[in-house]
């Protein structure tokens, strides 16, 4: 579920070409192409922030014991 987002950015980008139709005008396509790669970017940042986090929302660096200690 977390790529879900990045795929419909990724859709955005490409839907102009894909899409039946003419409707595809220099501004539409230049408006897909710079939302759904933001989109997508920032899609894959939250996948990344949520991968690192468990359930309890402590990050990996956090449940590391601490050097020393048993």
């Amino acid at each position: 579920m977390r790529f879900v987002a990045a795929a419909i950015g990724i859709w955005t980008c490409i839907a102009p070409w894909v899409v039946a139709g003419d409707v595809a005008h220099t501004r539409s396509i230049t408006n897909n192409l710079i939302t759904g790669i933001l989109a997508t970017l920032f899609a894959l940042a939250a996948a990344s922030g949520a991968r690192d986090h468990d359930t309890n929302g402590q990050s990996p660096a956090s449940r590391r014991p601490l050097p020393g200690v048993r």
